[in-house]
């Protein structure tokens, strides 16, 4: 997974900030990290925020747990879970090289669904084949996975020209000013980055999507996080079942 990155650090409710260290954490105060990508996780004012955040919480508050988070690059968020120095890792994608030393759950945290979009007025179309958007200029963020779809199709030449921004609310005001023609995005960011600048009815999403890459909540194997694998696993299939689940996802859509 790979997203902008801005250090920081959140605290849950019921935990103060700290300073993580290797020490396992007891059975009801856990500790994870994760990457600030609004609006899966972020700072509000100082107190956490976000889709995944808020299922994660919820989930693992159902068998008791409390939660605190600690936002840092993505590369470092491995390595501390890797070595023992948090519980758990979020939002992660699932690779054969970090099943080495991560437990994932068995339930999706956030589907993350990749579109195009593009401005209200716009000719474009899409129907599945990313040859027939070649001539398009390509808008992205530098250093940001789309998934292997988009990726792959940047890397042979198949999305040819590409315009680089330095981050999701520089890539959207771009869009919006005829920078570019069409922005790859995952469908939760750009519905909250055109959404804070209040374009929500300037752009489209074509379909079909073009990529769906479920995400996922990761333990430690550093100790044995069975348990709160099976805890959180539990958590979620409740949250989904009584319809608490979709309500925050929809809390951060439209």
């Amino acid at each position: 997974m790979s997203h902008i990155s801005k250090t920081g650090v959140l605290a849950t409710t019921m935990l103060a900030t700290g300073l993580f260290t290797a020490l396992p954490a007891s059975a009801d105060a856990l500790r994870m990290v994760a990457l600030s990508f609004p609006p899966l996780i972020y700072d509000d004012g100082g107190k956490p925020a976000g889709i995944a955040y808020e299922i994660v919480t919820e989930a693992m508050k159902t068998a008791g747990h409390t939660v605190s988070v600690e936002i840092m690059p993505w590369a470092r968020a491995l390595d501390t879970v890797k070595e023992g120095g948090a519980d758990a890792i979020f939002t992660a994608y699932k690779t054969p090289e970090r099943e080495q030393f991560l437990n994932y759950s068995t339930e999706v945290l956030v589907p993350q669904v990749v579109s195009f979009f593009v401005t209200k007025d716009s000719a474009i179309t899409f129907d599945g084949d990313l040859t027939k958007l070649g001539k398009a200029k390509i808008g992205v963020v530098n250093q940001i996975s789309y998934g292997s779809v988009i990726d792959e199709a940047i890397k042979s030449g198949v999305l040819a020209n590409v315009e680089k921004s330095n981050d999701s609310d520089s890539n959207v005001k771009k869009l919006l000013s005829g920078r570019f023609d069409v922005m790859p995005s995952n469908r939760y960011v750009a519905q909250y980055f055109l959404k804070q600048q209040g374009a929500l009815d300037q752009v489209k999403e074509l379909t079909p999507e073009a990529q769906n890459l479920p995400s996922y909540i990761a333990f430690t194997k550093a100790r044995d996080t069975a348990k709160l694998r099976a805890d959180f696993d539990a958590g979620v299939a409740a949250m989904k079942a009584s319809g608490a689940y979709q309500q925050v996802l929809d809390k951060y859509a439209r």
